[in-house]
């Protein structure tokens, strides 16, 4: 009697997973389920484990790994598909599809068929189907979004970057201007946490102050002050060392020297002068000409005189 009702459950168990392919694990006894130990016999049909997670999320030009495990399977073949489009990426181990980024692979120890999808991108979003050739086919879907990696979930693990305390004024240690032009020294203070102090500048070991022809601009971030000193139209006056001191933070110098412009040789003769010039010479010269024309005249007639008396006598 025992017998006849033990016979009638396994019967009962193939039936319905003829129908449905898949049979949750908390409606399947111990001694049904397949493992290294007790196997079963039975001509069951194969079902999916319905363990597997059937949503994936995969950051952008990671590796996607969709798994489908298939208990029962014996000589069947499992395929993979994206519904859309309509594509079918392999089967068994063998890969139609072109794009070398898909690859299907089967992991003996765990019973599990992968698909493996390297670099992904936006468009590998998508339904992907696992199907087993059974009558009617058998499909456990699982689908796939990418997405954009989000870095700020790494902000409270990685260690905070502190920038090192320091005073620096831009372009070097000497500086070199001529009489009349612009000098502008800008100096950038930087400090690992928020600076609330004034940066002062020094001139010979005088503060500088805002007057006339001199300015003083600044300007501060959180970790990062920047003033500049400008000395509109310089004199000899401005050569020297200039300190930009920071508070406790520090200081640093520059030596700035001031250069004559060179001035081009002035010549004696003005633009006024210039048109009286140029007719005074050419009058000279004219009185040249003329005194030359007039002094070759002059011996042209001596010899025709000379010519004349020779042949009277």
């Amino acid at each position: 009697m025992y017998l006849r009702m033990t016979w009638v459950f396994i019967l009962s168990t193939a039936s319905i997973l003829d129908m449905t392919g898949c049979l949750p694990d908390k409606h399947l006894l111990s001694w049904l389920k397949p493992n290294p130990i007790n196997i079963l016999t039975l001509n069951a049909p194969p079902y999916f484990d319905s363990d597997l997670p059937q949503k994936m999320v995969t950051n952008l030009g990671d590796t996607a790994f969709l798994k489908c495990k298939v208990i029962n399977l014996r000589n069947r073949m499992v395929s993979w598909l994206k519904t859309d489009p309509l594509q079918i990426i392999s089967t068994g181990m063998y890969t139609f599809i072109k794009d070398p980024r898909y690859s299907s692979e089967y992991m003996e120890e765990e019973n599990t068929w992968v698909l493996r999808i390297t670099k992904v991108e936006y468009e590998d979003s998508g339904m992907f189907d696992c199907q087993v050739n059974t009558d009617p086919l058998m499909t456990y879907t699982v689908s796939l979004k990418v997405v954009k990696k989000d870095y700020r979930q790494f902000l409270n693990d990685a260690p905070q970057y502190a920038a090192e305390p320091s005073v620096k004024i831009l372009g070097g240690f000497e500086h070199l201007v001529k009489v009349g032009s612009v000098l502008n020294l800008t100096c950038v203070v930087t400090t690992p946490t928020s600076y609330n102090q004034m940066t002062r500048w020094l001139h010979n070991d005088r503060i500088v102050t805002p007057k006339t022809g001199v300015s003083l601009l600044s300007e501060n971030t959180p970790h990062t002050s920047v003033s500049c000193l400008i000395i509109h139209r310089v004199q000899h006056r401005d050569a020297g060392s200039y300190v930009c001191a920071a508070g406790d933070i520090g200081h640093d110098m520059a030596v700035v020297g001031i250069i004559e412009e060179a001035t081009p040789v002035k010549s004696f003769l003005t633009y006024d002068m210039l048109i009286p010039f140029i007719v005074l010479l050419s009058i000279s010269s004219l009185i040249i000409v003329l005194g030359i024309i007039r002094s070759v005249a002059r011996n042209s007639e001596e010899v025709d005189s000379c010519s004349r008396r020779k042949t009277d006598v």
